[in-house]
């Protein structure tokens, strides 16, 4: 039996990424931050693992240089956003991190819209699953010139199995979602089907579940689908 010592690993001591987490820093970097709390969700809708393996994963990532994740608000966990490595590792299109470029409040925001986006794609809208999510990056990069112009700039759409393409606005704060009522009645004029997501019990009149549509008694057009989360 030789004595000879066994070679080491080229890679020892660097951190390796498998493909469910590039998928999963490819859909962050989208959405441009999502809490740690839904990381779990986020890295298998299906079979969704445990707060704890997820937290294990998000470490990884620091580890990695790929990701950082920083307390902000209690109970949600840490906020999630890629660092200038993880951009550079799934686009070549943006140099610079969210994590550099957004403020803590504004990735929040973006934190909010994921998990909307999760709860939406999950539940689907009045009925009609969910084929596509359009983000507000995405829906920047394609309309560079109705920026110019002063457009709404939605939180994103929605592409439903029965052909119609809906729009989603978040409302993540009580004063936000009470301001948000007349654009979300100017979106209804617009676009057949508007996604509005609220914090739980926020939308008074509301009935209860993801995606229910609104009634008359709630002040909003009947186009207007609901979501909590």
């Amino acid at each position: 039996m030789s004595d000879q010592p066994r070679k080491s690993r080229a890679d020892r001591g660097h951190v390796r990424l498998n493909q469910r987490d590039l998928h999963a820093l490819e859909w962050i970097f989208d959405m441009r931050a999502a809490f740690e709390s839904d990381i779990s969700e986020i890295l298998g809708p299906e079979h969704p693992i445990s707060k704890n393996a997820a937290r294990a994963v998000v470490k990884r990532w620091e580890n990695a240089g790929v990701a950082s994740a920083d307390p902000v608000l209690a109970g949600q966990g840490r906020l999630v956003r890629l660092t200038a490595e993880g951009t550079r590792l799934v686009s070549s299109m943006e140099l610079e991190s969210d994590g550099a470029a957004t403020s803590a409040a504004g990735a929040v925001r973006h934190a909010m819209v994921a998990r909307a986006r999760l709860r939406i794609e999950n539940a689907g809208v009045g009925g009609s699953r969910v084929l596509a999510w359009i983000s507000e990056r995405q829906w920047r990069h394609e309309n560079e010139a109705a920026l110019h112009t002063g457009s709404h700039v939605p939180d994103g759409f929605v592409r439903l199995d029965g052909g119609m393409t809906g729009v989603v606005q978040v409302g993540h704060t009580r004063v936000e979602v009470a301001r948000l009522r007349p654009l979300i009645a100017k979106l209804a004029r617009h676009h057949p089907v508007v996604v509005l997501a609220v914090p739980r019990g926020e939308l008074a009149g509301n009935p209860a579940g993801p995606a229910a549509v609104t009634d008359d008694g709630d002040g909003l057009p009947a186009t207007v689908f609901t979501v909590e989360i």
